[in-house]
């Protein structure tokens, strides 16, 4: 499989990915520098802080595997043409994957025993010791990352994938993404579910509890309407954060059931709709994080250069 042999109609979906994967990995970058930069003023990272710089350096590495990839298709580099590199690629890859997500549903697990409420038990002692369990949480997201992405590229690489089935001398990505469709699909599940039904729980719990003090704060009439409207707003946030994971899992199994099957070309509606997460996730963490998005508006709106001419102005 060539390069010319997806000009055309084809190339957008090119396209769209390299977007994707261009701005995942600026937005991402970007959550890393601010989370550096207040280290090195502070000293110190709070907790959400750590899952948030981890899960950014995650997804950093996450496109770089997919660039690599997208790389050797372009350049005709023929690395997927060495089985043991192959092998090292899609492990490497259902790594990121993995990772990724589990270190997703270890921030949603973070801001659940901080904002609700236990009487006793594992969470109570939990969120007494928050800031010491967070290391060891990242510790065993790494390690069931490199577990679980071990057994899944297993799967993946010996299902007929990688094993002289493709049809192609020199297979690239593309190509082996085009004849293993249902089998990526299946190994992706497999990679992710149960991080992602802990993220999906753990968020609608939180959802649920804010919701509830919100509408308690509603009924007392002393309450601030400053801080309840800040509720609110956390409120939204989670709750945009849910719909967005929902929809992309469901999104996922959709394509395996109506598109993948389908059309013989699947596979390049689907590395588009798969590489959304990564830019999504990361416009939602700048939007739910005060920090970053006071950052964010810094360099984009020069907030700097107005600190410089507000003197000279209110002068004149």
């Amino acid at each position: 499989m060539n390069p010319g042999d997806y000009t055309g109609n084809h190339l957008p979906f090119f396209i769209i990915l390299v977007l994707e994967l261009s701005t995942g990995t600026l937005l991402n970058v970007f959550i890393v520098f601010v989370a550096c930069r207040d280290f090195i003023k502070t000293k110190k990272l709070s907790g959400s802080y750590k899952i948030l710089l981890s899960l950014a350096v995650s997804n950093v590495c996450y496109t770089m595997v997919m660039s690599v990839g997208l790389l050797d298709y372009f350049c005709s580099f023929g690395i997927f043409s060495m089985d043991n590199i192959a092998y090292i690629y899609f492990y490497l890859l259902f790594f990121t994957i993995s990772l990724c997500v589990w270190l997703t549903a270890s921030l949603a697990f973070f801001y659940f025993i901080k904002i609700s409420n236990f009487e006793s038990g594992f969470f109570s002692r939990a969120k007494e010791h928050i800031t010491s369990v967070i290391p060891w949480m990242l510790l065993g997201d790494l390690l069931v990352s490199l577990v679980s992405s071990l057994l899944s590229s297993l799967y993946f690489t010996y299902s007929g994938t990688l094993s002289g089935n493709t049809t192609e001398d020199s297979p690239s990505m593309i190509s082996i993404f085009s004849e293993s469709g249902t089998t990526f699909i299946n190994t992706a599940i497999m990679d992710t579910i149960l991080p992602f039904l802990l993220l999906f729980t753990t968020t609608l719990f939180t959802v649920v509890t804010l919701m509830k003090h919100r509408n308690r704060m509603k009924n007392v009439q002393t309450s601030d309407g400053k801080h309840r409207r800040s509720y609110e707003k956390v409120v939204c946030r989670l709750a945009e954060s849910l719909f967005f994971y929902g929809i992309f899992y469901a999104v996922m199994i959709s394509f395996y059931f109506m598109i993948i099957k389908q059309m013989e070309s699947g596979f390049l509606f689907l590395l588009p709709a798969l590489n959304t997460f990564t830019p999504v996730q990361a416009v939602l963490l700048v939007i739910a994080n005060p920090r970053l998005r006071a950052a964010w508006r810094g360099i984009f709106l020069c907030g700097h250069l107005r600190e410089m001419l507000t003197p000279w102005i209110q002068q004149n």
